[in-house]
């Protein structure tokens, strides 16, 4: 957990950049992540994350976004039955690597509020390049972006989407039911970043 607030703290608001991009800020309570993965081919397991934050650039004249940063706390998973929750937590290997993290750094554009975005992936103590797709949802006032949450101010919605093949980030099968899980892990975003 001290590792998460730490986390927190490279995050804090910070000055305006110098060129045309603004700095935004993704604050915990504005941040829904969630994984899902296939169990033993019934249904998917949806795990939440209840603790996640995040910075970025994002240049509104090029619709450029560019200094991504976002950062999950892996024990804050929480899923719909203990067991599942256990075995998830245990298959992400979060006691040993609790810090899930997404860094892309050069810019990458938006058109018609679409991007691919590529950087890297850490999870389960493995940094992988990934691609994730992004959607611009919107741009513009709201009432949840001024200071102390009681003022409108400017605010950018992103929902981005990928898949992970969880071999490729050495998670193994439980020796003991090899087919509990499905290789591909789903990660699903949706946050509202507040500009500073």
């Amino acid at each position: 957990m001290r590792a998460f607030f730490f986390l927190v703290l490279l995050f804090l608001p910070v000055p305006a950049l110098a060129d045309d991009a603004a700095t935004y800020y993704i604050p915990p309570g504005q941040f829904s992540a969630v994984m899902q993965v296939m169990n033993l081919g019934f249904s998917n397991i949806f795990g939440f994350f209840q603790n996640a934050t995040g910075s970025f650039a994002f240049d509104e004249q090029n619709k450029n976004i560019s200094k991504l940063r976002l950062a999950i706390d892996g024990q804050s998973l929480v899923t719909g039955n203990p067991q599942n929750q256990r075995d998830f937590f245990d298959l992400l290997g979060i006691a040993e690597n609790p810090e899930i993290r997404f860094t892309s750094i050069d810019a990458t554009p938006f058109k018609d509020g679409k991007a691919s975005i590529k950087g890297t992936l850490t999870l389960h103590g493995t940094s992988k390049p990934v691609t994730l797709d992004a959607t611009l949802n919107r741009a513009g006032k709201s009432p949840y972006a001024g200071g102390m949450w009681n003022s409108e101010g400017d605010a950018l919605g992103l929902s981005i989407r990928g898949s992970i093949k969880r071999t490729d980030f050495g998670m193994a099968d439980d020796p003991e039911m090899p087919t509990r899980f499905g290789d591909t892990l789903m990660l699903q975003l949706e946050m509202q970043a507040l500009k500073q």
